[in-house]
């Protein structure tokens, strides 16, 4: 239900200089608010969720930046500020909740308490009491006053209840910390829900996807798969070789199924060990009992990182064909200093990311951001700092039918990654 504060409110140039002035009103709807002047004549100004760039509060203003580089000011609401800062954060959370692809699967319970979140290197990001919503496939905190974020479970590397402190602590694959505690007498549920979900998106893995691709692999070895492929992320061969020799033979033949491909990608995997070769393999939501497969490739050596995609194929008649090319992407190694060995890691772990949140769609990771003006992903490319920094590196495709007209095309785009 849309609600309205009575306010004033400035807007400023990119010079600061306020070009208007206006005592009014706010009406806040579900995705977005505007700002209204006295009168019935005035209509006012519509700010979409979508055109924020920033937005913050300072004593008892309001201040948001839009991405055209107007900015506003929010002020005189008098006693009724906290209520207006709450309302308009209740509103913009369900937005970023949306916009940003934070809600994964269902939604299954709710919780109030605490949270607390650490950068990789120990700093404190910041703290509070929220909301804690927990969906199939993730956490996520809402403040009444701050953004809200999300915990995706595909990328929790350690997760451990405290039965002292009544916490959870949580680390991720980037080794930001999350700790959730002052749950009151939800701890117990929240504990089970948690311990549920996460056991269940192992079970559900192993169940409806590797289980019907790999079936004569024993149960505890197709788990040990899973827990490195969670969501779909990719594993390298060395790693799913530790796992069972006869099972990274298994993974090969599956993806490397369409000899064409084969044939395409070895001037690459013939340039790097099986260290440095990824596959990952997750159940595809769009064709009915078909999976997503793909292939990711760390060239150290060239400063590149790239990833394909495998077509998804179809029949047509009596034949089958694929639904598109075998486009591979290349991503340059972006380093300040140091050697470009030490930062593929990060690098794989953004590919993953962008590619795991956004249910392996390929265009937010690369295209122009014209060209996905009017897409969902509009948001999500401006404010998701992995997929930003992926698509900034990006350097290149190669797409040729021809296997060797695509390995001309691989070598061209080596040439651009030269440091």
């Amino acid at each position: 239900m849309d609600v309205s504060y009575n306010l004033r409110y400035q807007k400023q140039n990119l010079s600061n200089r306020v070009i208007l002035d206006k005592e009014g009103e706010i009406i806040i709807y579900g995705k977005g608010f505007r700002l209204k002047g006295k009168g019935a004549n005035d209509k006012g100004e519509l700010i979409n969720f979508s055109e924020i760039k920033e937005f913050y509060y300072r004593n008892d203003k309001i201040i948001f930046v839009t991405f055209a580089k107007e900015k506003y000011i929010i002020s005189d609401s008098g006693t009724l500020f906290e209520q207006l800062l709450q309302d308009i954060y209740k509103a913009r959370n369900e937005f970023l909740m949306d916009a940003l692809f934070m809600k994964g699967g269902k939604l299954r319970a709710e919780f109030e308490g605490n949270f607390e979140r650490q950068s990789k290197f120990g700093k404190l990001v910041n703290k509070g009491r929220a909301r804690l919503r927990l969906y199939e496939k993730s956490l996520i905190v809402i403040p009444p006053t701050q953004d809200a974020f999300s915990v995706h479970f595909d990328f929790v590397n350690f997760h451990e209840f405290d039965e002292m402190d009544y916490c959870l602590k949580i680390v991720l694959d980037d080794s930001v910390t999350v700790v959730i505690s002052q749950l009151g007498n939800d701890y117990d549920l929240f504990e089970e829900k948690m311990n549920t979900l996460l056991g269940g998106m192992y079970e559900m893995l192993v169940n409806e996807c590797l289980k019907e691709i790999f079936p004569q692999f024993h149960a505890g070895t197709l788990l040990k798969l899973a827990y490195k492929m969670k969501g779909g992320k990719a594993v390298s061969l060395k790693e799913i070789e530790k796992i069972d020799k006869e099972l990274e033979q298994a993974v090969t033949e599956f993806i490397m199924e369409d000899e064409l491909f084969l044939e395409k990608v070895k001037l690459l995997t013939g340039m790097v060990e099986k260290k440095d070769v990824y596959y990952g393999i997750a159940r595809d939501a769009t064709v009915a009992g078909g999976f997503i497969k793909w292939v990711m490739v760390a060239i150290a050596e060239k400063n590149i990182v790239a990833f394909s995609i495998l077509p998804r194929w179809q029949k047509s008649g009596d034949e089958a064909r694929p639904m598109d090319r075998h486009e591979m992407y290349f991503f340059k190694i972006i380093m300040e200093n140091g050697q470009a060995e030490d930062k593929v890691e990060d690098k794989i772990r953004e590919i993953d990311q962008s590619l795991v949140v956004l249910n392996f769609a390929k265009d937010p990771c690369y295209k122009d951001k014209r060209e996905l003006r009017h897409s969902p992903y509009q948001y999500a490319i401006r404010k998701m700092p992995f997929l930003r920094i992926l698509r900034k590196s990006f350097i290149g495709k190669a797409g040729a039918q021809d296997a060797k007209e695509w390995q001309k095309q691989v070598k061209e785009i080596f040439g651009s990654a030269e440091i």
